[in-house]
């Protein structure tokens, strides 16, 4: 019939199409469309940080495509920061977010204020004490009702974490307004051409307001056992994804696999007479101890081993890449690391992914563990299920009732349309525990892990297209660096990885840079070395 009168002047004013942001689960098209599911996890970013400036008002990328609305940052944002005047007067000082190396001005004159791609530095507070005081400036929060969460508290947290934290540990202080520095989609052209090429996540949230090891726990187990910071106890006995699927797999599920995959070789220079082998460090493996089983060490492999599944097409059912924790190949963009290599890192993946023979049955997951005290402006959701069925708290009295900070997360597939900007329906927002529920629903998997994977919603959702994209899937291409990233750089998480091996297995755990080779040692020791256990089940 063509257009009406009515509609012809609609037409010309090129009113944008309103592209549905709250997606509705479309678990057959999973189940039809997808037959592996491959997650990146990588170290401590959060989504302002890395993709805060991904559509703004400035050139040039403007708005979100398609009339979507997109919780980016805006120049009216700010935290305050305790400051004294000439007079010795206290004052509350207003620091804006701001584009990392942006142009600045003082007086009129410009100031030096170069790119910097290893902020923050030092490493920012991230313990559920610091986010507490990130989100609610203040460190104690009242479990049962706590109030509104404002975001303002990330400039005062991290002068306190850097006079109190990292500086005691001898670390050089800096300026803690450097929090509110944001890298920009040319400084990070491969997570930000992946994000507006394939889905964003922009409500993708961490599992618990804390540290990295209770958020790893929660994308392999949908819980922490209760734990909220990394320490004093770093081990996790909850039942895994990996042996739900394992389970599935003795009872006669012969379509299903699973594999853990990374390139961890902390070697620190000194292997001694080629000791490590290729057997590498997985902190998956470290941490789940229900993966300690011998009987699955042909489930662990390099980043060369997916490689090859990738070009053979035959992956894993579900597919966990873990990056390079430390060391001079460190590419996890834990803070102060360069985040350029980590940028390789990811580049390098998606290229395996694209390249493979099976790419429109891989839904590629790229997202990070936790926000690491980096700043973002929106505040977590509340009404979180605790993984206990019976309501128990945890460690601090947390009783999981509440998500941690927002995270990056960019998921890559053909049938997903271009710039998708995807947030599940109803009131239950992505985290971690969704990509468990995505591989339940993916793969028919019986029953949930706990409470918080039951609840959460799954990626079915992104999957729009009635067929695969063919010819705008994007190239991608990582900045150049000269820099070793992990040479001299031990943070927290290595002294942490350190100490957990040091008590299982008895041994002195060094203060030097002979910690990387410890932990190499060790973990191989502790791990491959064992005699295989003669129970058949997980």
């Amino acid at each position: 019939m063509g257009l009406q009168p009515a509609d012809r002047r609609l037409a010309s004013l090129h009113i944008p199409t309103i592209m549905n942001q709250t997606l509705k689960p479309n678990t057959g098209k999973l189940q039809k469309t997808i037959k592996h599911v491959v997650v990146l996890m990588l170290e401590n970013r959060s989504f302002d940080n890395l993709l805060g400036w991904l559509y703004s008002d400035e050139p040039p990328y403007h708005r979100a495509p398609e009339g979507q609305e997109y919780e980016g940052l805006a120049r009216d944002l700010w935290n305050p920061l305790d400051n004294v005047d000439p007079d010795g007067i206290p004052f509350k000082e207003k620091v804006p977010v701001e584009k990392n190396g942006e142009p600045k001005k003082r007086r009129g004159k410009e100031v030096p204020n170069p790119v910097n791609f290893t902020l923050p530095n030092p490493d920012p507070g991230e313990g559920f004490k610091d986010t507490n005081h990130q989100l609610f400036q203040q460190y104690d929060v009242p479990l049962q009702y706590p109030p509104p969460p404002t975001n303002m508290g990330f400039v005062q947290n991290y002068q306190n974490a850097m006079l109190y934290g990292p500086y005691s540990f001898g670390d050089e202080p800096g300026n803690p307004r450097s929090i509110m520095k944001c890298y920009t989609p040319q400084q990070t052209p491969v997570l930000s051409e992946l994000a507006r090429s394939f889905a964003v996540c922009d409500h993708y949230y961490c599992s618990v307001p804390s540290q990295t090891i209770p958020n790893r726990d929660f994308v392999h187990a949908a819980t922490s056992a209760g734990h909220v910071n990394n320490g004093p106890d770093a081990q996790c006995d909850a039942k895994t994804i990996f042996n739900q699927i394992q389970d599935a797999i003795d009872a006669g599920r012969k379509d299903l696999s699973w594999g853990i995959f990374g390139n961890n070789l902390f070697s620190s220079g000194k292997d001694r007479d080629g000791k490590f082998g290729t057997d590498h460090f997985s902190l998956t493996r470290l941490i789940m101890t229900r993966l300690h089983d011998p009987r699955f060490n042909g489930n662990f492999g390099t980043l060369d081993d997916f490689g090859a599944k990738c070009r053979s097409g035959d992956l894993p059912s579900y597919a966990f890449l873990e990056p390079n924790y430390g060391g001079p190949g460190q590419n996890d963009q834990h803070p102060p690391c360069d985040i350029r290599p980590g940028e390789q890192l990811i580049a390098d993946i998606y290229n395996m992914v694209k390249a493979s023979p099976a790419f429109e049955s891989i839904l590629l997951v790229i997202t990070y563990d936790e926000h690491g005290g980096c700043y973002d402006h929106v505040p977590p959701a509340g009404g979180a299920k605790n993984p206990d069925s019976r309501n128990q708290p945890g460690q601090d009295g947390f009783l999981f009732n509440r998500f941690g900070v927002r995270v990056p997360c960019v998921v890559v597939n053909p049938y997903i349309r271009r710039g998708l900007i995807a947030r599940p329906q109803g009131y239950t927002p992505f985290d971690h525990a969704s990509v468990i529920k995505t591989v339940q629903n993916c793969f028919k998997l019986e029953g949930s892990l706990t409470e918080r994977d039951k609840a959460a919603p799954d990626f079915s959702g992104l999957l729009t297209l009635d067929a695969p994209r063919k010819d705008d899937i994007p190239a991608v291409k990582p900045l150049k660096w000269d820099v070793k990233a992990g040479v001299a750089s031990l943070n927290d998480l290595h002294r942490l990885i350190g100490k957990v091996l040091g008590d299982m297995t008895g041994s002195p755990v060094p203060e030097s840079g002979d910690l990387m080779e410890f932990i190499q040692l060790s973990y191989k020791e502790l791990v491959w070395s064992a005699p295989p256990k003669t129970s058949g089940k997980s």
